[in-house]
């Protein structure tokens, strides 16, 4: 069995700030791959196969560890031959660390009494935060349907979030040298955690639009010097509130549909999960 971890946290860099690198200046680097350097290569194919959208942000927000069984057993399906999905959900407070991360970058007492939920993920990376003011989008995808290749996966998740930020003028979101996620202002905005098992993806990327800022106080976010390589979130950058569902959503379909060439099509979970 194939069972791949990527690491979202690829490089902690101190002392210097994240600045942000064109793809043109990207495209200038010998002897590395395009999707290495951050440069999105589009698949450029003429079927486009249907994905199914699981779009769960419109009630409550949905527990991390019931989110997580709905993600095996799609995994499960797709891996016996179903269609890819695309879960998009908020989840309520909840600290989440990656398959190989340790505790060294959480600053809180996970054992005592009224301590914050903390769950151990089988994605990549570090420790990050998911809570309401945060979209977290969870691409079941049999990676056999578009490119075989963890790096360029990744880029495509980053592209998602580059174009759906654009779309609700947030424009100049961009990608930062040696780091995983998206970046804004200086700000990272996006974090990707990724797993895959048979070349089949779960896990994903999360984007702050109105997220609770203090939250992150309570960890070192991905690793990253929070000084430095600061969190942000787009209301904040934009000045004004966003639109989960009327504004940021459609945002964050469309710009699917468009980097991984697929049609969605809305879907019920399946029964019995949440």
């Amino acid at each position: 069995m194939l069972r791949m971890v990527l690491c979202a946290t690829l490089l902690v860099r101190r002392g210097a700030g994240v600045a942000m690198r064109t793809v043109a200046s990207q495209a200038k680097r010998k002897n590395a791959p395009a999707q290495a350097q951050g440069v999105f290569e589009t698949l450029n194919r003429e079927a486009r196969p249907t994905v199914r959208l699981l779009d769960l942000t419109e009630g409550e927000p949905v527990p991390y560890a019931r989110c997580t069984d709905l993600q095996t057993r799609l995994v499960d399906e797709c891996i016996d031959g179903a269609r890819d999905a695309l879960v998009l959900v908020e989840h309520p407070h909840v600290y989440t660390l990656g398959r190989g991360a340790t505790h060294e970058h959480v600053l809180f007492d996970a054992e005592a009494p009224g301590a914050p939920e903390l769950h151990r993920a089988e994605r990549g990376g570090d420790v990050t935060y998911h809570g309401p003011g945060q979209l977290v989008a969870y691409p079941i995808l049999n990676l056999h349907n578009y490119k075989r290749d963890s790096h360029w996966y990744l880029r495509a998740l980053e592209e998602v979030v580059v174009r759906a930020c654009d779309k609700i003028g947030a424009s100049g979101a961009g990608r930062a040298p040696k780091h995983t996620g998206v970046w804004l202002a200086g700000h990272k905005v996006a974090a990707a955690g990724v797993a895959m098992r048979k070349w089949v993806t779960y896990h994903g990327i999360s984007l702050n639009y109105a997220v609770e800022m203090e939250r992150y106080g309570a960890i070192v976010p991905c690793g990253l010097d929070p000084v430095i390589e600061p969190v942000g979130s787009l209301d904040r950058h934009l000045g004004r509130a966003v639109d989960l569902r009327g504004e940021l959503v459609p945002a964050v379909v469309e710009a699917f549909a468009d980097v991984f060439e697929c049609e969605l099509q809305r879907r019920e979970p399946p029964e019995g999960v949440l």
